[in-house]
């Protein structure tokens, strides 16, 4: 049907009224024959929209359905339309060749059959092939039969007995019909070629073929040609070669035969080590109708070539063993093969570079891996063993096999730490908790051999109170303060830090800490002189007469820090009169600057203060009130002498007390000296100097480079009752720090009140330790 034809009603097919198609919007929505059919919105008939062709759609189909898919809107409705596609004889039996050769031999009998090719029709039903016509002929006929799928063939039957002689080629012409209307057909030429009657059978030039091929023969190589003749002509003579059934099947996949010229050639990779033989059964067969052919036998020698590595085969190994093994234990039991033979077979063995292992042959081919040295697992803690293995084939062909070892560990080595001994240093006033330092040992053992504790030891039997300064951490080493350190006190603590390990036997050392206490500006100086007896004002008097540069007082101030720290200087803050007193920064001398005039004061105040060096610096004043002495207006001080005579007599009591005792003192001093001296012993002192715990302070000042003259050792509050007893005489007394920190040198020095000048009271210094 052509394109626009109407086919149907889809509207009066469901019964719709025609004057709502439109506003419903009628159309087909889906479906397979959607791009050839459409509908008409208006009034529903179904046309066609494209031209259909069965065959196109339907190939060899008896139905051919087209479904649809119709839609309706307002309301929504759906309805499927099938449209079946009617088959028109529109197509003509066709050959798949224009033209088809048959060979026929002329020794053929009479009714035998041979198969036509099939003509083929597109159409369905009557419209198909139905029958075949052969045009006519004297020597042959056609038969045409049905198959069960309803497809026509013909076979060619021999009519008459041929002869090639009388007619060698028959053209035939076979044509396929159609029962369509009107019927339609298609012809084929058939050209039956009479062939000559073999008679004659192929010979080969030899029954029995041997050669030799290497097993490293490429494949596709050839090696040999196989050649057989034939008496007759034609395709009578025309020969094929092929494997006889009596070949194996594995000799075939091996080797190729040219079926045309009889060539032999490696067809798979050949192995001596599989088969070192192969035997061919070939024939030849001529093309003749009815073939005939002859047979010969091929025997192929494989010669061997080195083609196999070597094969190590590890009967028993070890991944594990403790560094400790002695020499001589076995890591590895392998084997070694070949497949080769000869030469090729034979292999040696050995190992990489490698000193601590070597190989021991135990039998042919087998050997033993042992070890050669002695093992360390902290030197190298496992092992890539590798073995080779070489044979003597040519080219020679290796091959090898990597051991890997683990050493276990074994606890031999003790903790070690990086230095012979340590010296921390910490300044004094430490927070309690504060930690010092973190001091850990190396061990090169793993694990449990390799894991360390910490403690500490003490390095003096007599310091057994360092329990109560340090603590440790017993896993990581850090020392911790317990109480706040007072460098004035102690300057050093010194004890053994012991690191041992977890491992069996356990394993330790230890190594000297020393911890140094480092000063720090936290001692205010005081001043020892001039003494004090009420606060901190002092009174003292000057004669009217006083020339300039007379030494009114020397402020004297010591401070228990060392260095920097105790360095002291001293300074005038306040003055009634800048003009008439100069103070030495240094020694602390307060000297007049001129002769006091009729208009000076009678009174004089001045504060001065004593600074040390620290930072932040520290210091302390003292407040001097300096009264002018005048004979002429003695009896106008009179009441005032009253009183102080009152005070100083109600001192002398004491003052004389001390001033008995230091007297006694000194010569108890004289006496230890002169018996010490007479049984001096260097190496005792120096034993003792070192073993002491001590802090040391050195002085540097103006002060610390008077003469001493009585010196003795003794504590504070004992050193002080002998100043108050001193310097009521006139004298002064200097306190300095001893150099290792056990004590303090007191010095007694005499005050020349007219001369203002300060002398020894003896020339041989006594040092007495109480």
């Amino acid at each position: 049907m052509q394109k626009g034809t109407i086919i149907g009603n889809i509207a009066s097919d469901i019964g719709v009224d025609t004057s709502n198609l439109y506003k419903r919007r009628l159309r087909i929505a889906l479906g397979s024959g959607k791009n050839y059919l459409d509908v008409n919105k208006i009034n529903g008939h179904l046309f066609i929209k494209e031209k259909i062709d069965r065959e196109n759609i339907c190939a060899f189909k008896d139905d051919c359905v087209l479904n649809l898919e119709a839609l309706l809107e307002n309301p929504l409705q759906m309805f499927s339309v099938e449209v079946e596609i009617l088959d028109v004889n529109d197509n003509a039996p066709r050959f798949p060749f224009s033209e088809s050769r048959i060979n026929i031999s002329e020794s053929k009998l009479k009714d035998e059959r041979f198969l036509l090719v099939k003509a083929v029709d597109p159409d369905v039903g009557n419209n198909s092939v139905c029958n075949y016509k052969l045009s006519e002929n004297v020597y042959f006929e056609i038969s045409v039969r049905t198959w069960k799928d309803s497809s026509v063939s013909a076979d060619l039957l021999i009519k008459e007995a041929l002869d090639r002689e009388q007619q060698a080629v028959h053209n035939l012409i076979l044509t396929a019909i159609d029962c369509g209307l009107p019927s339609l057909s298609g012809a084929i030429n058939i050209t039956v070629t009479i062939l000559d009657e073999n008679d004659n059978a192929p010979k080969f030039e030899r029954q029995i073929y041997e050669v030799e091929v290497s097993e490293n023969t490429l494949i596709g190589t050839s090696f040999i040609t196989l050649i057989a003749k034939d008496a007759d002509e034609g395709s009578n003579a025309e020969l094929l070669y092929s494997f006889n059934p009596h070949t194996s099947e594995e000799a075939q996949m091996k080797f190729r035969l040219n079926s045309r010229t009889g060539e032999l050639s490696v067809n798979e990779i050949l192995d001596f080590e599989q088969s070192s033989q192969y035997e061919l059964f070939v024939q030849a067969k001529d093309n003749g109708p009815n073939p005939m052919t002859g047979h010969c036998n091929v025997i192929i020698k494989i010669i061997d070539s080195n083609d196999y590595q070597p094969e190590i085969i590890i009967a028993s190994s070890q991944s594990s063993v403790s560094e400790d093994v002695p020499i001589g234990t076995v890591i590895a039991l392998f084997s070694v093969t070949d497949l080769d033979s000869g030469n090729n077979g034979k292999v040696k063995s050995h190992i990489s570079n490698n000193d601590e292992f070597k190989l021991q042959q135990t039998m042919d081919n087998v050997f033993a891996l042992v070890t050669a040295n002695i093992l360390d697992r902290e030197r190298t803690s496992s092992f890539n063993i590798t073995i080779i293995v070489k044979d003597e084939g040519t080219p020679p062909l290796s091959n090898n096999k990597t051991l890997f070892l683990n050493l276990l560990d074994v606890n031999d080595n003790a903790p070690s730490f990086s230095r012979s001994s340590y010296e921390i240093l910490i300044p004094e006033n430490n927070i309690p908790g504060t930690l010092l330092c973190s001091i850990t040992a190396t061990d090169p053992d793993a694990n449990l051999n390799g894991a360390l504790k910490y403690s500490i030891q003490e390095k003096y039997e007599f310091n057994n109170t360092f329990r109560n300064y340090f603590s440790i951490n017993r896993d990581n080493g850090n020392i911790y303060s317990l109480q706040s350190f007072d460098y004035e006190k102690q300057t050093f603590y010194t004890f053994d830090l012991v690191a041992k390990d977890s491992g069996t036997p356990q394993l330790s050392n230890s190594v000297t800490v020393k911890i140094t206490v480092l000063d720090e500006n936290d001692n205010t100086p005081v001043i020892v002189s001039p003494w004090r007896p009420h606060g901190s004002i002092v009174s003292d008097t000057i004669p009217s007469s006083a020339e300039e540069g007379y030494l009114i007082t020397k402020v004297i101030a010591i401070d228990d820090d060392s260095v920097q720290n105790s360095r002291i200087t001293y300074h005038l803050l306040q003055v009634t009169d800048q003009t008439l007193f100069t103070l030495n920064q240094y020694t602390g001398e307060l000297r007049t600057r001129r002769r006091f005039g009729l208009r000076d004061s009678s009174k004089q105040r001045l504060v001065i203060q004593a600074r040390d060096n620290g930072n932040p610096s520290l210091s302390s004043t003292v407040t001097v009130l300096i009264s002018r002495f005048d004979p002429e207006v003695e009896d106008v001080l009179t009441l005032n002498d009253e009183e102080g005579t009152d005070f100083l007599s109600s001192l002398n009591v004491y003052l004389m007390i001390g001033l008995g005792s230091v007297s006694l003192l000194l010569l108890l001093t004289l006496f230890t000296c002169i018996a010490l001296k007479c049984h001096h012993n260097p190496s005792e002192d120096s034993t003792k100097s070192t073993n002491r715990i001590s802090c040391y302070s050195q002085r540097d000042s103006m002060i610390s480079e008077l003469p001493a003259h009585s010196t003795l050792y003794s504590s504070d509050a004992y050193w002080h009752s002998v100043l108050l007893a001193e310097s009521r005489k006139g004298k002064m007394l200097v306190r300095r720090s001893m150099p290792n920190g056990t004590g303090f040198i007191v010095s007694s020095l005499e005050r020349n009140s007219e001369q203002g000048t300060i002398s020894e009271l003896a020339d041989t210094p006594i040092q007495v330790r109480l």
